[in-house]
C-alpha cells in the first residue's frame, strides 16, 4: 500500500519484501519485552529474488525508471 500511495517517499520493511510472516514480526503493538525490536534481517536474505520483488514493486508503482529492454 506504501508504493500505490501518492506520498514522496514510500518505507518497505524488509519483512514485507522478504514475503516473511508474523513470526517476524519487529514489533508487537501494546507489549514490552525483549522480543520487541529485535528482529535482524539475515545475513544472506538480501539476494537476488529479494532485489527483484523490491524493484518490481519500484517500477509498477512507477517508483523507479523502467528497465531497458534487452
Amino acid at each position: 500500500m506504501a508504493m500505490a500511495s501518492v506520498c514522496r517517499w514510500a518505507v518497505a520493511p524488509m519483512q514485507d519484501v522478504l514475503g516473511l510472516g508474523s513470526d517476524a514480526r519487529m514489533n508487537t503493538p501494546g507489549t514490552t519485552g525483549a522480543a520487541n525490536w529485535s528482529w535482524r534481517a539475515p545475513a544472506d536474505a538480501c539476494g537476488a529474488a529479494a532485489a527483484a520483488r523490491l524493484r518490481d514493486l519500484a517500477e509498477t508503482y512507477g517508483r523507479a525508471p523502467a528497465r531497458a529492454p534487452g
